[in-house]
């Protein structure tokens, strides 16, 4: 029992550090942003990305071994839903990822990077999608957590 909420509190966890990063990186992102504010940036992501698998290692968790069981969850249409929408907002993170990686050699040298206004818009507009698809998540949890979706 104590183990059970242990896996739930990493779950709790890993999801507030995923959407505190993901603010955190929209709130940085500028088209000049400093030294410090880029590398502020690139270690936000590192975050967000070890949070993203801890979510998704602590849901399998509580999906297995604990809770109401894999047959349950698995048959659950929201569960599923859910499951679709941490995928997308997966795959719209590696714009955003692989942007914050090129910066590597410019701050290893102490270069600021530097953006145009339309990349700031489009990593911004990914940011966004990433949230409201973590809302979207959320909805579903609920749901399935009142019994919708089964």
């Amino acid at each position: 029992m104590l183990l059970a909420a242990i896996v739930a509190f990493g779950h709790y966890l890993a999801f507030f550090a995923l959407a505190a990063t993901l603010v955190l990186e929209l709130t940085l992102i500028t088209e000049t942003p400093s030294v410090g504010v880029a590398r502020r940036i690139r270690r936000a992501n590192r975050v967000m990305a070890a949070a993203a698998l801890l979510l998704l290692l602590f849901g399998f968790l509580r999906v297995i071994y604990f809770e109401k069981g894999a047959d349950y969850y698995f048959s659950n249409t929201f569960f599923q839903v859910k499951l679709a929408l941490f995928l997308v907002a997966g795959a719209i993170s590696l714009y955003p990822s692989a942007v914050f990686r090129r910066w590597n050699s410019e701050l290893r040298q102490g270069i600021a990077p530097e953006l145009t206004a339309a990349a700031v818009r489009r990593l911004k507009k990914a940011i966004h999608w990433e949230l409201i698809l973590i809302g979207g998540m959320l909805v579903c949890a609920s749901l399935m957590a009142k019994g919708f979706g089964s």
